[in-house]
């Protein structure tokens, strides 16, 4: 006897699909909530460690463009060892070549100097002259110094990381600077998102209150000691 074939019927067809369809409605956000999670923690490790390379960068005086012995802040393309350090001591020289603080991946910039590393933008800002605002990277020409600058640029610098696509790669947007500790905004603010809508000011974080924020001297405007930061928003300790 020939053995009886038999197929699916449409109704388990259907059924199976529809199995499919609920596990995946389950897990899909699961892994993206995930996937943010991870992303915001390893933008807080990056900021911190920006932090410790920031500060060994200026002991180790790798730019000192007024010649005076004390070392100021850099762009990530010099802590990264990509871009020819500013003037030291009045000497233009690739001295970062051999000797990086940051890893490479955030040494690379696109026109407007933002960096990218796992769903993130990266900017730093540094201060310019006393009365001027702060400077983003792509303003500044690569191996050139400004002593003018360099008083200011001794004692601040700040950097945001903000997500490249919120609710998919990130939701909160991060600072650090000179103050030595990592700050963010709440996950429920949709202000920075991806390339049009970023910190742009390097104030954003800081008190309007302060001496003079738009030059980043200023600290935190922290709600809960009713400061107003100047983008209007809550900035909190990040935590992990």
């Amino acid at each position: 006897m020939r053995a009886r074939i038999r197929g699916f019927t449409l109704i388990e067809l259907m059924i199976v699909v529809a199995i499919i369809a609920i596990v995946a409605a389950i897990a899909i956000p699961g892994l993206l909530r995930s996937k943010i999670g991870t992303n915001e923690s390893s933008a807080i490790g990056s900021l911190r460690s920006l932090t410790t390379a920031q500060e060994q960068f200026k002991q180790q005086a790798v730019t000192d463009q007024d010649g005076d012995g004390t070392g100021e802040y850099g762009w990530l393309g010099e802590l990264a060892g990509i871009d020819t350090t500013r003037g030291t001591g009045g000497v233009i020289g690739p001295k970062m070549a051999t000797s990086p603080f940051i890893a490479s991946i955030l040494g690379v910039k696109d026109a407007a100097g933002r960096s990218q590393k796992s769903g993130y933008y990266y900017h730093i800002y540094l201060p310019t002259t006393a009365a001027g605002p702060a400077a983003a990277e792509a303003q500044a020409a690569a191996g050139t110094g400004n002593s003018a600058d360099a008083d200011n640029q001794e004692v601040r610098w700040c950097c945001y990381a903000w997500p490249n696509s919120r609710g998919n790669s990130g939701n909160r947007c991060f600072y650090a600077g000179h103050q030595g500790e990592v700050y963010a905004t709440a996950a429920t603010v949709a202000q920075y998102n991806g390339t049009t809508l970023e910190p742009t000011a390097g104030s954003e974080a800081l008190d309007t209150g302060g001496p003079n924020p738009a030059n980043l001297d200023a600290g935190i405007g922290l709600a809960a000691a009713q400061l107003t930061a100047g983008d209007g928003n809550i900035w909190v300790p990040a935590g992990n």
